[in-house]
């Protein structure tokens, strides 16, 4: 990594260089702005890095992280060069390396001021919670959580605590572990007591499917009007039982009957696919458990394994009280002639 003086003067010159230094000092603050403070050469190389990534050409910011990593000579710039690793593999799915990068900058006693979108793990967090994923989805927001292990709780820890605590929050509170759910946002306040609008709003609907009606309305009505449209009708519907998430609302069952009767009409083919194009098996299956489900306004995922020989079908219910029970009522009515196959139904796959 060698410059001459005339290019590195006109690098750190450029208009160009120093917006995107301004930009990315903007997105991660003095975590960014501090990194290499005696070494020009070091912020060229850093700031072209970011500005890879920022433009999703992942594969051209290893390169330039890893000579940084070789020449690290402060426990600051070690930490920086291992976030921005860390989170780089975390971008492209690669876990392995993203839990080996963030582990070293978990050891290094570097107090590192994350901003909350691009905290270690919690992108991943994110996106397992969005899939549906909830016990991934808890385990990567502990090891965010983890990273402050030992460390002074400033204010700015304080609230990416907080923050972080809601988030597996409203896991408990969409897989219906209520009284984890109120512990963890109980946990979150204490380390942020000041008002926050999200927690109220997951506060409130925890209210309400407790039946404490006049605590949850209570607290709507000090929230403001974006919240207030999506919270209010969600909170007559559970307190009138039609919540089709929080409770359990009994619809057509009519069609059950006729779905095993396509089955075992259909068994032979579906597993015949099973072997050759399995996402073709599970997609004839999947088609017509939307239509048997209209009430879920989306397309029904399932999946179908051979175990011993036998044919295991996972229905998926996304933790939704009535179709949780829709599938138990349809599971109920599989005929004797469908005997040699096991019919599931759960949350999610990951537990499977």
């Amino acid at each position: 990594m060698e410059y001459d003086d005339l290019l590195l003067k006109y690098a750190l010159n450029s208009k160009n260089y120093k917006q995107w230094r301004k930009e990315h000092t903007k997105m991660f603050g003095e975590l960014f702005s501090r990194a290499f403070e005696e070494n020009d050469e070091a912020q060229i190389h850093l700031t072209a890095a970011l500005i890879n990534i920022s433009q999703r050409r992942f594969a051209d910011a290893f390169p330039k992280l890893n000579i940084l990593e070789s020449i690290c000579e402060y426990d600051y710039d070690k930490a920086v060069v291992y976030y921005f690793l860390g989170l780089n593999y975390e971008l492209v799915n690669d876990y392995e390396r993203m839990n080996e990068y963030y582990e070293k900058l978990g050891a290094i006693a570097v107090p590192l001021k994350f901003p909350i979108a691009f905290h270690p793990y919690y992108r991943t967090a994110k996106f397992a919670q969005r899939d549906s994923e909830c016990s991934k989805a808890v385990y990567y927001y502990l090891k965010a959580l983890a990273i402050y292990e030992g460390r002074e709780l400033t204010d700015r820890i304080k609230s990416s605590t907080s923050q972080i605590i809601y988030d597996i929050a409203t896991i408990y509170l969409y897989t219906h572990k209520y009284d984890e759910c109120e512990r963890f946002l109980q946990l979150s306040e204490e380390y942020d007591p000041s008002v926050n609008q999200q927690r109220n709003y997951v506060k409130a609907i925890l209210y309400a499917v407790q039946n404490k009606i006049s605590e949850s309305y209570s607290l709507a009505e000090g929230m403001n009007g974006f919240y207030r449209e999506y919270l209010d009708p969600m909170l007559a519907a559970i307190e009138a039982g039609r919540d089709l998430h929080y409770c359990i609302c009994e619809q057509d069952r009519s069609g059950y009957e006729d779905f095993w009767s396509w089955l075992a009409e259909s068994r032979t083919d579906i597993e015949q696919l099973l072997d050759k194009k399995p996402e073709n098996a599970t997609g004839l299956i999947s088609d017509k458990l939307t239509a048997l489900m209209p009430f879920m306004k989306h397309r029904l995922d399932c999946r179908l394994e051979r175990v011993d020989g036998k044919v295991i079908l996972y229905l998926k219910s996304y933790s939704v009280m009535t179709l949780i029970a829709e599938y138990d009522a349809l599971i109920s009515l599989k005929p004797e002639s469908m005997s040699d196959w096991t019919v599931i139904s759960v949350n999610w796959y990951e537990e499977y």
